[in-house]
């Protein structure tokens, strides 16, 4: 089912929530709205499930106008950050619950729901109550209850913001292979750029109410289109009015025309990788990205002095990406 957001705008009071937005979610993809909190994200996917009202423009889900559809006649699962569970019920009451208010067959609720704990890895859980699962464990048994009724759009509201990094790691490789099994078009939200990289085929990166830019991460990443994409969208330093990623920088220990004079002030050693934090004369700060070969070879502590040399650097002049014109380490040296 393809989801379809026309000129969608939303305020609560003196604060827009969201201006103008328009977005197309395809059939069967796994769509991420990813920006800072009070962008406007939550409250899109709030409209797309009919539970907030928009001031204009309109909704489409599998090429129908959904406004005066009722949130449960959508097609829609909801899955919300705070796991919402009815706690005097066992976890396979929890996941049967949609399909009895529907009185679906009691077989067919039994079959249903087996298959779906089995599915989210819950089957030895099922006469348990939800302060008797673990938060990863809570969160799998929400999904399983939202895919319960056979939604054709699923939505995550943060689903995986309350727990540890450790848990909510695991859980996207999970979901992922959950995606790919059941197909659903989802859609779901996060402020956490590394969750949507890693989840999502497309991103929307929303700000402001307003969004900034639809791609895939490596496009995001490689081709932002704004100086909000290129500073949310992975690492990245200003250095006067250009832009640079932190594996662009190049770092040497010797002075030349054309490199910047910089100050060591940390070393960050992350495994293979090496994050390197430089003052800059400016009082800029710029990150570099390095390989623990490279960092053994330079010998680099804080305080040192060093010079860098951008090899690649981004203007976004009136809004407009441009690619600026670094010296080259040649005519450098």
């Amino acid at each position: 089912m393809s989801i379809e957001v026309r000129g969608l705008s939303k305020r609560f009071g003196t604060f827009t929530a969201l201006d103008d937005v328009s977005l197309e979610v395809p059939t069967g993809s796994l769509t991420a709205l990813l920006g800072p909190s009070g962008s406007g994200k939550s409250t899109l996917l709030r409209i797309i499930a009919g539970l907030e009202r928009s001031d204009s423009g309109e909704v489409i889900i599998s090429g129908k106008v959904a406004k005066d559809l009722k949130p449960r006649d959508r097609g829609v699962g909801f899955v919300f950050q705070h796991y919402a569970a009815f706690k005097h019920m066992t976890v396979w009451d929890n996941v049967a619950f949609g399909l009895k208010i529907r009185h679906r067959p009691r077989a067919e609720i039994r079959l249903r729901v087996d298959e779906l704990l089995e599915l989210v890895q819950l089957s030895p859980f099922a006469k348990r109550y939800p302060s008797q699962l673990s938060g990863g464990q809570r969160q799998r048994m929400a999904l399983a209850r939202a895919l319960a009724v056979e939604p054709q759009v699923l939505l995550l509201d943060e689903p995986f913001g309350a727990l540890d990094a450790r848990v909510r790691s695991e859980l996207r490789v999970w979901l992922r292979r959950l995606h790919e099994e059941v197909h659903v078009t989802t859609i779901f939200v996060t402020h956490d750029q590394h969750e949507a990289m890693d989840l999502a085929a497309r991103i929307a990166v929303v700000n402001h109410g307003r969004i900034e830019q639809v791609g895939s991460p490596r496009d995001l990443y490689e081709q932002p289109a704004s100086e909000f994409v290129m500073g949310f969208i992975g690492q990245a330093s200003k250095i006067g009015e250009s832009w640079v990623r932190p594996h662009d920088l190049e770092i040497s220990l010797e002075r030349s025309e054309g490199r910047i004079a910089a100050k060591v002030e940390r070393v960050v050693h992350l495994g293979f990788e090496v994050r390197v934090e430089l003052s800059l004369e400016s009082g800029e700060i710029a990150l570099v990205q390095i390989t623990r070969d490279e960092a053994t070879r330079l010998g680099l502590a804080s305080g040192d002095r060093v010079w860098v040399l951008p090899q690649r650097l981004r203007e976004f002049s009136a809004g407009l990406p441009t690619e600026a014109a670094p010296a080259s380490s040649e005519a450098s040296a």
